[in-house]
């Protein structure tokens, strides 16, 4: 889409009055995307208890945790220096915010789920960082055709993985212990 609308801004604006229309193509864009990613991270984690994942996955979290600031640091650094519009550094610290909240929630969901659903709920948030990272690359540092063909090849790979997910049911998440525990009082 984002092909199409520069292209149509190219050949229909104005030239004094291009830039105008790239930034507020940037701002929507970029501000449809934020809300649905939000969206989907909400229903990637409407399912999981909270308390038990603070309780149970401290570790993931504190790894979780230093892994985005780094990854969001980096691409930050790569964003920096090339910016364009007035609010382009905080848009975007928001967008990579978003995707990788996006990402730790959906390893959550399958660390506290372990089934088929959430396994694809974990590719499709996979898939969909791989392709945005990708995006960065061929916005920020060179574009190349074989980066947008990727990224867009990964961004198609994660609507799949998430349509394959919402044609399943969550299946019941049995503890070992309370598995045995059930087949002893049966035999009693």
């Amino acid at each position: 889409m984002g092909v199409v609308t520069h292209y149509i801004l190219y050949y229909n604006v104005p030239i004094a009055n291009r830039s105008i229309y790239y930034e507020y193509d940037y701002y929507i864009g970029s501000a449809l995307y934020i809300i649905g990613y939000a969206l989907l991270f909400f229903k990637v984690i409407k399912e999981i208890s909270l308390k038990y994942v603070l309780r149970n996955f401290k570790i993931h979290l504190i790894v979780l945790s230093a892994l985005n600031i780094y990854l969001i640091y980096v691409l930050q650094f790569i964003v920096k220096s090339e910016l364009e519009y007035k609010f382009q550094y905080h848009t975007e610290l928001i967008y990579n915010i978003v995707t990788l909240m996006l990402l730790s929630g959906a390893l959550l969901t399958y660390f506290y789920r372990d089934n088929k659903k959430s396994l694809y709920q974990f590719i499709g948030a996979l898939f969909i960082v791989f392709s945005e990272v990708l995006d960065i690359a061929y916005n920020y540092i060179d574009q190349r055709a074989l980066l947008n063909i990727i990224g867009t090849t990964l961004a198609l790979c994660a609507f799949y993985f998430f349509y394959q997910q919402a044609l399943l049911k969550h299946s019941a998440k049995v503890d070992n212990e309370q598995f045995a525990l059930m087949n002893d009082s049966s035999f009693s």
